[in-house]
């Protein structure tokens, strides 16, 4: 177990900011063991380039309400990302640093700091979230499906049943689904606990998904048009809901109008848009002949993606007014052999994205290590696969003959214990801003993966892999139909339709779980902006503490059986909860016992800590 001893995160709970003239005043505190004995503490940071070392002192009880031993620092800063890590001296003349990582005797390197964001943060709207994620053709038909037809470059429509789907499933076949069917639901998706719609691309195309753009000026008439995005996002804020959208900044279709005139006329301006050789062949995502590659090098594409009339602003902007952008493949955005524009690329973006108003979001995909690309000052945060998804995937597995490749792996995802599952999520995590962390989605499944039970195997570590969503940091995504467990067809293919005339006979149902880990975030502050803290792991279950100064929130979760977790913290709130939504929790003199309904407990303190 990591930090048992001392206890510090970047969240407010430790870090209090107050800005001034020149930047930040800072408020940082450490928590100790009661009877740790420390005599000396402070906090190691660069000024200009420089590194710095400020002291604190010891903060008597009447300061602090949580039991244990307090240390503050008070520092000032100009910088908007505040980076640092502890150096606590120890009676003996004994020193240790303390950093994302956890404890050291050695001396360390800056990679794990401590970092705190200090401007250019999420809109609070979006750290509150939970974000429900939709495919559309394959989420819900409106009554004007069938009074359209089938597009022109469509093979015909999918069988209602995915059984029979086989290879049925191509990308160039139609379920029919729109943006009006989704307007006809979403009653449904916020009475589940859905405060954010989320859906994949819903531009011209030449395919179900979308991601081949045939042109940004309008949505795909298949989807009901301009109209029905613009109803739909007034649909959605009319109930107090967001709606995110997702582009392709990586690259476009073939058949887009920029790649047609690039293609036609070698001296255009649209040639610059894209990379082509000596022989006239243009590059390609992944090889991918569909998706020719964009080339950032162009000025007058840089312009009509993020200038004030371009892409990005145009739908962030009235008439459609969306509340932000998911970037798809925007790890690879910018870079192409030696050209390295991402950097720059990424901070036009999120310029463009700031100047259609303060409330917006920017999340990037980035299936592998994020930090190093996404540190707050242009994307968000992330779709959080490496840091969240895989080792909650190798933690839940059933593993047996068809588990999932995780994306882009050559082997099967490998069962991993309790103990690997929190080293993995903490390895990521102690590399990125904890604001970062905070914006990113916790997702178990996305359009581009298989489904939660072809991972999980089983309805209760389904359960807790949703429950982790919701209760780790950062913004639950969960994808459709996972409240109803919808299997995969073929060979993990997830992109299937919602039975909605048989709901009700299925055979899981996690509607429930979603409206009160739902209501949880919505109604309270540990979960959306608390600390986190490891109270006790093991093979089979994990426990942690989530703590702010109004709120406090214990999780128990078990991937395998029922039996009673005895906890055992030095800073359990002395009395009993206030509520226990899922599970129960009782105390045997004075130590909690968590029971477990299918492997979740979850118990809540109110009130200032």
């Amino acid at each position: 177990m990591r930090h048992q001893i001392f206890h510090h995160d970047a969240s407010v709970f430790y870090v209090h900011k107050t800005p001034t003239a020149q930047g930040w005043d800072l408020k940082i505190r450490l928590r100790c063991s009661p009877e740790a004995p420390i005599e000396r503490a402070a906090i190691r940071t660069l000024v200009d380039g420089e590194p710095s070392f400020a002291w604190g002192e010891r903060l008597d009880a009447q300061t602090v309400g949580p039991s244990g031993q307090w240390w503050e620092v008070l520092v000032s800063t100009q910088v908007k990302t505040f980076a640092y890590r502890w150096l606590v001296g120890l009676r003996g003349d004994e020193w240790l640093w303390l950093n994302g990582e956890g404890v050291w005797e050695h001396t360390v390197p800056d990679h794990a700091d401590f970092r705190v964001q200090l401007d250019g943060l999420a809109p609070h709207e979006h750290l509150c979230s939970s974000v429900y994620q939709i495919f559309p053709d394959r989420f819900a038909r409106s009554a004007q499906t069938e009074v359209r037809g089938l597009p022109e470059w469509s093979t015909g429509w999918l069988n209602p049943d995915p059984a029979q789907w086989n290879d049925d499933a191509a990308q160039t076949k139609l379920f029919g689904g729109d943006l009006w069917g989704i307007i006809d639901h979403l009653d449904y998706i916020q009475d589940l606990g859905f405060d954010t719609v989320y859906t994949t691309p819903f531009f011209e195309a030449r395919s179900s998904h979308r991601y081949d753009a045939h042109s940004f000026e309008h949505v795909d008439a298949d989807l009901g048009g301009d109209e029905a995005l613009i109803a739909l996002v007034d649909a959605c804020h009319q109930r107090g809901m967001r709606f995110l959208g997702d582009l392709t900044t990586n690259h476009t279709g073939v058949t887009h109008e920029w790649f047609r005139k690039a293609m036609a006329d070698p001296d255009s301006a649209e040639r610059g848009f894209y990379f082509f050789d000596e022989t006239g062949d243009y590059a390609k995502w992944l090889g991918v002949e569909t998706l020719p590659k964009l080339n950032y090098n162009s000025a007058e594409l840089r312009h009509r993606m993020f200038g004030s009339s371009g892409v990005v602003q145009k739908y962030l902007k009235p008439p459609f007014n969306m509340d932000g952008w998911r970037i798809d493949v925007a790890n690879m955005t910018g870079r192409f052999g030696q050209s390295d524009l991402y950097e720059s690329v990424a901070s036009e973006l999120r310029a463009a994205v700031d100047a259609a108003g303060e409330d917006k979001v920017l999340v990037a995909e980035h299936a592998h290590d994020f930090t190093l690309d996404i540190r707050g000052e242009t994307f968000h945060g992330a779709m959080n696969y490496s840091g969240f998804t895989r080792p909650v995937w190798e933690w839940v597995t059933a593993m047996d003959e068809r588990t999932p490749i995780f994306m882009g792996s050559p082997v099967p995802v490998r069962p991993q214990t309790g103990e690997n599952f929190v080293d993995t999520t903490e390895d990521f995590s102690a590399q990125m801003a904890w604001n970062v962390r905070a914006a990113s989605f916790n997702l178990v499944t996305s359009h581009d993966t298989a489904r939660l039970m072809d991972i999980a195997g089983d309805s209760q570590r389904a359960r807790v892999a949703l429950a982790l969503c919701y209760t780790l940091p950062g913004v639950p995504m969960i994808l459709y139909g996972e409240e109803y467990g919808l299997a995969s067809t073929g060979d993990f293919n997830c992109r299937v339709p919602i039975p909605w005339e048989d709901v009700e006979n299925q055979a899981i149902d996690n509607r429930e779980l979603l409206r009160v880990l739902g209501g949880l975030r919505k109604g309270g502050s540990a979960l959306p902006s608390g600390s986190l803290r490891w109270v006790q792991v093991s093979e089979d279950v994990v426990v942690f503490m989530r703590e702010h100064q109004e709120q406090t929130i214990l999780v128990c979760l078990s991937r395998c059986g029922d039996n009673p977790v005895a906890i055992d913290d030095e800073f359990f709130p002395g009395r009993a909860p206030d509520t226990v939504p899922l599970g129960a929790l009782s105390l045997d003199n004075g130590k909690p016992v968590a029971s477990l309904d299918q492997g979740i407990a979850v118990a809540v303190w109110n009130g200032v800590q």
